[in-house]
């Protein structure tokens, strides 16, 4: 990563506000009633070339492609890796015991989103995990290289799911343990880490499990019991990172 003495570099989280028509195709291709992929990928990239521009002109020195081209930023893997046929996730799993004792704030803060974030389609692990589609993320890689072209930028990451998000979200009742399930996501995912460091980007893994898994995952866990559980994933994403500065 870039340093500077002159001035502070800036840059963002990842995510940023995807545009109205892109968010409606993007549901229509979750919902599977997208009718042309040609239309979603052609509004991708011109979205992504526009928020590059956009970051450049607001003095963001450290740019990415906000995560245009994803419906969710811990759910998207289950396009890319076999194994995700299983059942879904049933509704309201991404909120426990934090707010299980508030349900009208629930239901207010699911309304004041303005679209539903259980709309997004959390299958179940049933079988054997392996990355088995790169088009999404050349797409991806090919959109931000394009993009890039004339921006005053400094430096460009991109991000990915760690490991141990991918398994808070999407649940596993294929292998015996957490461990095995965890390092199944570790192996594959290093696809994609090494993808995104070879086309010259920062990677950015994107790892809130480590606190969220907590109330999501292990709510029933005491806080010394689930101490042990961010050991766990970090060491599966210090495998995936093997061999990337």
């Amino acid at each position: 990563m870039k340093r500077s003495a002159e001035r502070i570099l800036t840059t963002h989280t990842g995510s940023l506000p995807r545009p109205d028509d892109l968010l409606e195709l993007l549901d229509s291709a979750e919902a599977g009633t997208l009718r042309d992929d040609t239309v979603l990928n052609n509004r991708v990239r011109t979205a992504v070339a526009e928020v590059v521009r956009k970051q450049a002109e607001t003095g963001i020195a450290i740019v990415n492609d906000g995560e245009m081209g994803k419906i969710g930023y811990a759910t998207y893997p289950k396009d890319r890796l076999t194994g995700f046929e299983g059942p879904m996730a049933p509704d309201g799993g991404f909120m426990e015991s934090d707010v299980s004792d508030f349900p009208r704030f629930v239901k207010v803060f699911l309304q004041a989103l303005g679209r539903p974030v259980t709309g997004l389609k959390r299958p179940q692990c049933n079988g054997p995990i392996k990355y088995k589609n790169r088009n999404d993320l050349d797409r991806d890689l090919a959109n931000l290289k394009d993009a890039l072209k004339g921006a005053a930028v400094e430096e460009t990451f991109m991000t990915a799911a760690s490991p141990g998000v991918i398994a808070v979200f999407l649940g596993n009742s294929y292998y015996k343990t957490h461990e095995a399930y965890l390092a199944a996501l570790a192996d594959a995912m290093k696809v994609e880490y090494e993808a995104i460091h070879k086309a010259g980007f920062l990677l950015q893994v994107d790892c809130p499990d480590l606190a969220l898994g907590h109330h999501v995952q292990f709510n029933d866990a005491r806080l010394d019991e689930y101490r042990s559980n961010p050991d766990l994933h970090i060491e599966a994403l210090n495998h995936a990172l093997a061999g990337i500065p």
